[in-house]
């Protein structure tokens, strides 16, 4: 009996790397193994592209969503995006400037900061996901469509934010330092289904796998939604099954279990 192809999508950090910002060589061969049963591989993550290329470039995969479902790619071509209100964004800038918040504007290809200091807040948030932080350049978003920016308070602040005051926005923790502000229609499940729905994948050959506020809903969404076992215990709960960790071989584990791999 021929296996029926899966659309598999994975979140990078704390899923595809271990907590040394490492591909396990679990996951790489499982990903292999995948590719060469005919199952499409995508990576689903929170990045935008200059971030997220180097994972993208070692486990030389060709589809991949950056920026939390902001664009889409496939076959390395964009096939999908989701520009910020203009704006609405305006008002956001005004406001974080006022509120004395750090601010980063994100296009799928570059990440560059609004305040010529980088503060604290976002020196610590950049450095938790192993970067350093984006180059000042405070009017790039005059000259560049944003899909993404990234704002820096803590959860005690979000009633600046939060509380309907951006109607066009969605707001998603992924620090306790940092948001990331998206479309109010983007996530990573909405242009997942996109991705399937195209490809001709109907939704119970959908699967993904993540560990973060920004995966809940793609767990949610898809036909089978994997939970790492580093993921938070909200996450774990609306996920239809959990693996092993980030660090424990957690990838390969389960899709041995879903009989994706031997």
């Amino acid at each position: 009996m021929v296996m029926k192809s899966k659309m598999i999508f994975f979140d990078i950090d704390g899923t595809l790397l271990d907590d040394s910002k490492q591909v396990l060589p679990s996951t790489k061969a499982a990903i292999r193994e995948l590719e060469a049963n005919g199952h499409q591989v995508v990576i689903a993550t929170g990045r935008n592209l200059s971030m997220a290329r180097i994972v993208i470039e070692e486990l030389e995969l060709k589809h991949y969503i950056v920026c939390n479902g902001a664009a889409g790619y496939f076959d390395h071509e964009m096939i999908y995006e989701n520009p910020l209100d203009r704006y609405e964004l305006d008002r956001l800038i005004q406001l974080a400037d006022k509120n004395g918040h750090g601010l980063a504007y994100e296009t799928p290809e570059k990440v560059r900061r609004r305040t010529e200091e980088a503060g604290a807040r976002m020196e610590s948030a950049m450095r938790e996901v192993g970067f350093g932080v984006p180059e000042y350049d405070r009017d790039f978003y005059q000259h560049h469509s944003l899909v993404q920016a990234l704002l820096f308070y803590r959860e005690e602040e979000k009633g600046d934010y939060e509380n309907g005051q951006f109607s066009k926005f969605r707001f998603v923790r992924w620090n306790e330092n940092g948001v990331d502000v998206l479309p109010h229609d983007g996530s990573k499940a909405n242009t997942v289904m996109h991705f399937a729905k195209k490809k001709g994948f109907n939704r119970e050959d959908t699967i993904a796998f993540g560990d973060g506020m920004n995966d809940e809903e793609m767990l949610t969404k898809v036909g089978t939604g994997v939970a790492m076992g580093n993921a938070l215990e909200s996450i774990k709960l609306r996920a239809d099954r959990t693996t092993a960790s980030n660090n424990e071989d957690g990838i390969a584990l389960a899709l041995k279990e879903l009989e994706l791999i031997s």
